[in-house]
């Protein structure tokens, strides 16, 4: 049997076995694996069985999906041990038979997925333009100088950089702080110059002319068809190749050339400079409407609404700076990776943390709260942090005398257990069926085969446990212990409602 590893960028993981036929990725609503950060696309991927094996198929996703390292167009077959990266989300397909062959007495070669090689890499930045472009630089030190000068940790010879160009250093939640040491072409941050300023997973930090990524630890990269033209471009190789502005070159020698020659280039040179001549006149006389009306043309409606959500934001208008943000700059937008549009987020996000602080009706806390947890257009630490404090809201957590014991696994039968999750995304549990049909209504079951159902770890029984037991307690027959167990179900399946459902219930419910 095939299996699926899910692990998110704070290294929670869900496994998943591969029962179906086709499974579809993404951050919409109905896809049957949703990842939810805000670098994954509505329609990202799919991932379908051939044959024996299994195929994923980019479905034109904006940040791509790559396989060890490498980014794919269409479909891609995959083998076991494969690792596929999904915005902040890393996927590892494992196939049972290849792995229990790898285990037997008579395995000469362990089973080692490829995906171990490339996952030991440490926090690093990557040259994408400059003298050596591919060249990988260790975050290895709590602060590294960057600069041209030999006594820097990071060497980078070129002459846009300064002997001592920047200073960076860990900020904590895996990203780093970057400092300008007062170099002569400053430090920009997605094109953005700062003096100091936050580097984030995939962020581009440029020194002069020199651009370097920033990979995260346990992250592969392989620079795309783009940013492989971009280094091609802008490389000091290229710039080499670019011919001089007429009358800029440097003289080349005369001697070879026939004399009738250098008529013809004279009197070629000379009509060109008359056409020349002559546009610039006709240009000068054009009227300043039309220069007016091309200029507005080619205004950027992102950076338009990026712009009045910051004027809304000097005024104090959170809300209002929120809304035109994130209605007014597509999700497909670079506008949405810029500082000012996460200051803008983060701080209505903050805003609405203050105003849940000061809220005393639970319920509308709980609201207020989920806002933030669901906004995509917010960083993931403030989103969590919402999260957590829903699920304090819903109880503090699972306690663990609310779950029965777990009963001894069947070792009589060959069929293989279905995996469960060590720790769980931070989400919604993403392998919610949302396309399947409706679940009928649960046939009345005794409280001792729902208990046994919500102790396995198959999802389906959990899923019939809970609604057994959620038909009980709303017929008001439900213990306390059975409300417990109610809670603790809905929690581990994502059911917010049903949390919140059986809470109040047990807040009701008589000693």
């Amino acid at each position: 049997m095939w299996k699926l590893s899910i692990a998110d960028d704070q290294a929670n993981t869900t496994v998943v076995n591969l029962t179906r036929d086709e499974y579809t990725v993404g951050r919409a609503e109905d896809s049957t694996v949703r990842l939810t950060e805000r670098n994954i696309s509505r329609r990202h991927a799919r991932l379908y069985k051939n044959g024996e094996g299994w195929v994923i198929e980019d479905l034109d996703s904006y940040n791509g999906c790559f396989v060890n390292g490498t980014r794919i167009g269409g479909g891609h077959r995959l083998e076991h041990g494969d690792l596929i990266q999904l915005g902040d989300y890393r996927l590892e397909v494992m196939d049972e038979a290849v792995a229990g062959a790898g285990q037997g007495k008579n395995a000469t070669i362990p089973a080692v997925p490829k995906s171990q090689a490339l996952l030991g890499q440490p926090d690093r930045l990557v040259m994408l333009v400059g003298p050596t472009p591919g060249l990988e630089f260790p975050l290895t030190e709590d602060a590294l100088t960057l600069g041209r000068g030999e006594e820097c940790q990071i060497s980078i010879n070129h002459s846009s950089v300064s002997r001592v160009h920047a200073e960076i250093r860990p900020a904590g939640r895996g990203r780093y702080e970057i400092l300008d040491k007062n170099s002569a072409n400053g430090v920009r941050i997605n094109g953005v110059e700062l003096q100091r300023g936050l580097v984030d997973a995939r962020d581009n930090v440029e020194l002069g002319d020199v651009v370097l990524k920033f990979i995260p630890a346990g992250q592969i990269y392989k620079p795309g068809a783009d940013e492989s033209q971009q280094i091609d471009a802008i490389s000091p190789a290229a710039l080499e190749r670019i011919s001089p502005l007429p009358g800029l070159e440097s003289p080349a020698p005369s001697a070879g050339i026939p004399a009738a020659l250098k008529v013809v280039i004279a009197v070629v040179g000379l009509g060109v400079l008359v056409v020349l001549g002559m546009l610039t006149l006709g240009g000068k006389s054009e009227p300043k409407d039309d220069d007016s009306s091309t200029t507005q043309a080619t205004v950027d409606p992102a950076a338009q609404a990026l712009e009045e959500a910051k004027a809304l934001l000097e005024k104090n208008d959170l809300e209002g700076a929120h809304k035109r943000a994130t209605e007014g700059i597509p999700e497909s937008s670079n506008a949405r990776q810029s500082p000012d549009f996460r200051e803008i987020e983060g701080r209505w996000a903050d805003s609405l943390f203050d105003k849940a602080a000061a809220e005393a009706d639970p319920a509308k806390r709980r609201e207020i709260l989920d806002r933030i947890a669901k906004a995509t257009s917010v960083d993931s630490a403030r989103r969590k942090r919402a999260a957590n404090e829903i699920a304090k809201l819903d109880g503090d957590g699972v306690d663990v005398n609310e779950l029965p014991s777990v009963p001894k696994p069947d070792t009589s039968s060959s069929a293989p257990s279905s995996p469960t999750s060590s720790g769980g995304l931070v989400r919604k549990n993403p392998f919610g069926d949302t396309t399947a049909k409706p679940a009928p209504t649960p046939k009345p079951t005794s409280n001792g085969s729902a208990i046994d159902d919500a102790a396995s770890g198959d999802r389906a029984k959990k899923t019939r446990a809970k609604d057994a037991l959620l038909a009980k307690a709303n017929s008001g027959s439900a213990t306390k212990q059975e409300l417990r167990v109610l809670r603790a179900l809905c929690r581990q399946l994502g059911d917010g409602g049903c949390v919140a459902k059986a809470s109040a219930m047990l807040a009701s419910a008589p000693e």
